[in-house]
C-alpha cells in the first residue's frame, strides 16, 4: 500500500527522471573529456583563391613589340611600310642632288661676279640668299597645296583615279622627273641640270603628295584592327621614314666608296664628278628606287582593293 501511494503521488517518477538526467550528464561529461579538440586550421573559414596576376600591357616596350608583331603578320602593313620607306629614300637621294645643284649655282654666280669685276657675295650672305630662294619656292608650293585642298580639286583627282591609281601617281611623277634629269645629262653632255627645273619637278611631286596622295594613304588604315591603327601605325609612319632615309644615305656613301676604289673620277668623299654609265650615281639610285616604288604602289592598291571587296561581302 505504501508503494502504491508513492506511485500514485508521483514521487518515484520524479526521482527516476532525476536519476536518468544525472546519468546522461555524467556520460556527456565523460565523452567530452575523452574527445580531442579539432585543430585550429579546421575551425577557420577556407581562404579565398588567389587573384590572377594582372600584367601591365600599357608599357612602351610591350606596345612596341605588339606593333612590330602586327606589322610582320600583315601583308598590307608590310607593303605600306615599304611604300613609305621608298618614298623617304627618294627624298633623301634628291636632297643630295639638290645640294649639288645649289653648290653649282654658287660657283656659277661667283664666276660671273669675278668676270664682271664685282665682289662676290660672302659665304654667309650667299647662304642667306640660297635660303631665301628655296623659301620662296616652298611658299609657292604650299600655296598651291592649299588651293587644291580648299577647292576640292585634290579630292576630285583622287576620286577620278581611284585608290590604286592615286597611290601610283606620286611614284610615276617621281620616276618621270628622274628620267627628265637623266635626259638633261645626255643632252647637255654631262652638264648639271638646271636648278629651277629640278626644284619645279621636286615641288610638283610634293604638291601631289600633300594634296592628292596623302589622304588616300591615310584611308588605307580604314577597317583595320585597333592594334594596327594605334600601335602599328606610329611605327610605320616614323620607323619607315627613318629606315628609308638612313638606307638611302648609306647607299650613296657605299656607291661612292665603290666608285672611288674603281677609280671612276672625282675625289674620294665627293660625288660631284663620279658617274655610272655617264649619269650621276644619285640619279641612278633614285631611278632604281622610284621604279621599285611604282611597283609597290600598284601592289598596295591591289591589296587594299581586295580588302574592300571582302569587307563588302561581310
Amino acid at each position: 500500500q505504501s508503494s502504491m501511494k508513492r506511485v500514485g503521488s508521483g514521487n518515484s517518477l520524479a526521482a527516476l527522471q532525476r536519476a536518468n538526467s544525472s546519468s546522461n550528464l555524467a556520460k556527456r561529461a565523460k565523452a567530452s573529456q575523452n574527445d580531442k579538440w579539432p585543430p585550429l586550421e579546421q575551425t577557420r573559414p577556407p581562404a579565398p583563391p588567389p587573384e590572377p596576376e594582372v600584367l601591365d600591357d600599357s608599357s612602351f616596350a610591350q606596345r612596341l613589340v605588339r606593333g612590330i608583331n602586327t606589322i610582320l603578320h600583315s601583308r598590307l602593313l608590310l607593303t605600306i611600310f615599304t611604300f613609305n620607306a621608298l618614298y623617304a629614300s627618294t627624298n633623301v637621294l634628291l636632297s643630295f642632288q639638290r645640294a649639288e645643284l645649289v653648290a653649282e649655282r654658287n660657283r656659277v654666280v661667283g664666276a660671273a661676279a669675278a668676270a664682271a669685276g664685282t665682289a662676290a657675295t660672302g659665304r654667309f650672305g650667299q647662304t642667306e640668299t640660297d635660303t631665301a630662294f628655296l623659301a620662296r619656292i616652298n611658299i609657292a608650293s604650299s600655296v598651291v597645296v592649299f588651293l587644291l585642298q580648299a577647292s576640292g580639286a585634290g579630292a576630285a583627282a583622287a576620286a577620278r583615279f581611284g585608290p590604286r591609281g592615286t597611290l601610283a601617281i606620286m611614284p610615276v611623277v617621281r620616276t618621270a622627273g628622274v628620267l627628265v634629269l637623266g635626259w638633261w645629262h645626255v643632252v647637255g653632255a654631262g652638264r648639271a641640270p638646271n636648278l629651277i627645273l629640278f626644284l619645279g619637278m621636286d615641288e610638283f611631286c610634293r604638291v601631289i603628295n600633300l594634296a592628292v596622295a596623302k589622304p588616300v594613304r591615310e584611308n588605307l588604315w580604314r577597317g583595320l584592327s585597333n592594334e594596327a591603327r594605334y600601335e602599328a601605325k606610329p611605327l610605320v609612319d616614323t620607323l619607315a621614314n627613318r629606315w628609308g632615309g638612313g638606307s638611302a644615305a648609306f647607299l650613296v656613301k657605299f656607291v661612292d666608296r665603290i666608285l672611288a676604289l674603281l677609280g671612276m673620277g672625282g675625289e674620294q668623299g665627293t660625288t660631284a664628278h663620279r658617274s655610272i654609265f655617264g649619269f650621276p650615281p644619285v640619279l641612278v639610285l633614285c631611278l632604281i628606287i622610284s621604279t621599285w616604288w611604282t611597283a609597290v604602289s600598284l601592289h598596295l592598291g591591289h591589296i587594299r582593293q581586295s580588302i574592300d571587296k571582302e569587307l563588302k561581302k561581310d
